[in-house]
């Protein structure tokens, strides 16, 4: 499964994690058996998920600290000012319902 990362609003926790490319894209990295990248293009949540789907990916959603933790160091070796950024996590189907774009469970 491949998700991309556009951008992330919490941090909470500065554990460095490893970088790996493992079986993934070039430009991509590996975490848990999923490929994960960043894209620094600046653009709407919506658009953000859009493209995540034209490459067949998603926003990545975010299921323990140590995927996390591992989001995190991806965001601090593209971006160090780590501005904000977008997740798969909204509520555009339903006001106050909170579901990650991959269809997971929150």
């Amino acid at each position: 499964m491949i998700f991309f990362l556009f951008l992330f609003l919490s941090f909470s926790d500065d554990r460095a994690v490893q970088l790996q490319h493992g079986n993934c894209p070039p430009f991509w990295w590996s975490f848990n058996g999923r490929c994960y990248t960043y894209v620094a293009t600046p653009m709407s949540w919506s658009d953000a998920e859009f493209h995540c789907l034209s490459q067949g990916a998603n926003l990545v959603s975010i299921h323990n600290m140590e995927e996390e933790n591992f989001v995190r160091s991806l965001i601090r070796n593209f971006d160090p000012a780590q501005r904000a950024s977008w997740i798969g996590l909204s509520d555009v189907h339903r006001e106050g319902r909170w579901m990650w774009s991959d269809g997971s469970v929150v």
